[in-house]
């Protein structure tokens, strides 16, 4: 349990470190990882060591190509690998998954309940028909095009409840 409550510290300031300041320190990241390594380590030596390492990989691996396409910042990548060395890989996994669905989910209601969101949607929508219906291809140059005010939707508003969602369905029962 004490893993969990490293864990638990680990994302309330990075909680409350990423609503504010919309980043998530590094010094953070580094003593997470490196409290996850040397906890299991200590605790159970080189099978401990395989334990936390895993974890690292597993937490960081998937959310590195969600990094590569844009979806999520650097500093979540090292979070969730700093997750995964505290809790072990099938945690990580797990939370990861309710927090991308959980962000989704609170994504498209954000998108949707603002005005400029509505016409984001419109155009995303009219480029989809355009490119499927009438073949244009040039609607692909414009859907990756950056928007000039992108909206922001902060990573951990989705990460702490759907780590805990995990927590919960996992261990209390």
């Amino acid at each position: 349990m004490i893993a969990y409550g490293l864990a638990g510290a680990l994302l309330l300031v990075a909680f409350v470190t990423d609503t504010r300041k919309q980043k998530i320190p590094n010094v953070l990241n580094v003593v997470g990882t490196v409290s996850g390594l040397v906890l299991h380590t200590a605790t159970s030596g080189w099978d401990g060591a395989a334990f936390s390492a895993a974890g690292l990989f597993c937490g960081m691996v998937p959310m590195l190509v969600l990094y590569a396409i844009g979806a999520v910042g650097a500093g979540d990548v090292k979070l969730f690998a700093a997750l995964g060395a505290i809790t072990g890989a099938g945690f990580s996994i797990y939370a990861m998954t309710a927090s991308l669905l959980l962000a989704g989910a609170g994504g498209l209601v954000f998108l949707l309940c603002r005005m400029e969101g509505l016409q984001r949607l419109r155009g995303v929508v009219f480029r989809l028909m355009n490119l499927l219906v009438l073949r244009d291809h040039a609607a692909l140059k414009t859907a990756f095009a950056k928007p000039q005010s992108p909206l922001r939707f902060p990573f951990m508003w989705a990460v702490l409840p759907g780590t805990a969602y995990a927590f919960i369905e996992l261990y209390v029962q």
